[in-house]
């Protein structure tokens, strides 16, 4: 296992000291030994290239990468000592499975025999169960198979790091659930440290330990998913995390002994001070609503914002439906429940609890308050009421 870190790393293509593009700005990030790093953010966002830092693709213009405190700026990306998995599964075409996944420790002068590689090659191809497999070449595999041979041709080498660069995004929806299950469980089982490229967000909540949230070159976050869900450092996590995307409404805060005051146009409603972590002294905020928190008030009481909705699309997903309607405040998005029977142009009441409502300043766009779990909330509202 090895102790990944990246410290102020910058990298700029073209001239740093004119008009070069700045890919990666001042990124600081701490994985320790074994932990699933996740890159996540859009199209251009640096997370690739970030990973191509780290394997040595790429030399950052800033900054050290270190492995267990080791500077590894000036080691070559062969000399690193790190397996990459790739979108493309770059399978050697006129090789069986078997001699793509020894090929690699037979070209390192490792000391291994003929019968020790071999024996190494069947270990690995039991784990991921294409021993079946062996005397096939590519083109005679799925997808899947192909996938797993290229994932055990990185953990044959039992290497220091795993790099995997968006390795699912050329298999169908159903396969890209079963493979993210079995990385994570692979990554478990071996415990070596990895980084996942990815920009697609319930990818990266499934499998992390930790989450890099990126943007133009920034890290907007690092931490859990719980943490980057629940508590989103600012607007643009907030919404790039979480599907549907959350509710936004401008509004007004006001303030009194025991609540914060939310006045919007169509909306009022309270937000006891113990849901709140922070003082809170801006007077212009955004207030999110996650879709999956709205319920209809009809199946639930609270002491949080209730408003009628118009309903224009009910679009079933299993035993719940996603209703997309207009309110007061704005165009809506809801995740329900009981919704067989609804209808275009039915009116519903929605509703959400007052912890789970989020609240944003509407200038810097930081956190002002996050989404608490409901443990957490009843501990605070306990501790209130004892105080």
């Amino acid at each position: 296992m090895t102790h990944l870190e990246l410290d102020s790393v910058t990298k700029v293509f073209g001239d740093p000291d004119a008009s070069g593009v700045v890919a990666v700005d001042d990124l600081n990030i701490d994985v320790p030994d074994g932990d699933f790093l996740v890159l996540l953010g859009p199209s251009g966002c640096g997370k690739t290239t970030t990973l191509r830092m780290i394997g040595g693709l790429e030399d950052p213009t800033e900054g050290e990468i270190r492995f267990d405190g080791t500077v590894v700026n000036d080691v070559k990306a062969r000399n690193r000592d790190v397996a990459m998995v790739f979108q493309d599964f770059a399978l050697y075409p006129h090789m069986t499975v078997e001699q793509n996944l020894g090929f690699g420790l037979r070209r390192e002068d490792n000391g291994m025999t003929d019968s020790e590689i071999k024996d190494r090659v069947r270990e690995v191809a039991e784990m991921l169960e294409i021993e079946e497999l062996l005397g096939n070449k590519p083109s005679q595999l799925s997808g899947g198979q192909k996938q797993r041979v290229a994932l055990g041709r990185a953990i044959i080498r039992e290497p220091r790091i795993f790099l995997f660069d968006e390795p699912l995004a050329n298999l169908d929806a159903k396969l890209r659930k079963t493979m993210r299950t079995e990385i994570d469980e692979l990554q478990s089982e071996v415990g070596i440290t990895s980084a996942y490229v990815t920009h697609n967000q319930e990818e990266a909540m499934t499998i992390a330990d930790r989450i890099a949230v990126l943007n133009h070159g920034e890290l907007q976050q690092l931490g859990s998913p719980d943490e980057v869900f629940n508590e989103p450092a600012n607007l643009f996590v907030a919404q790039f995390v979480g599907s549907p995307d959350m509710n936004l409404f401008e509004a007004r805060l006001g303030e009194t002994a025991d609540a914060y005051q939310v006045d919007s146009e169509g909306l009022s409603f309270e937000i006891p001070k113990e849901y709140v972590e922070r003082e809170i002294t801006t007077e212009d905020v955004l207030v999110g609503f996650r879709p999956q928190d709205l319920y209809q008030a009809r199946n639930r009481d609270s002491s949080g914002p209730a408003f009628d909705t118009d309903v224009r699309i009910v679009e079933p997903v299993g035993t719940e439906a996603i209703v997309h309607g207009t309110a007061a405040i704005g165009d809506v998005t809801a995740k329900v429940g009981d919704f067989h029977g609804l209808a275009t142009d039915d009116e519903i009441a929605l509703t959400i609890a007052p912890e789970h409502v989020y609240l944003f300043d509407a200038a810097t766009e930081e956190l002002l308050k996050g989404r608490l779990v409901s443990e957490r909330a009843a501990d605070q509202a306990t501790d209130s009421i004892e105080a």
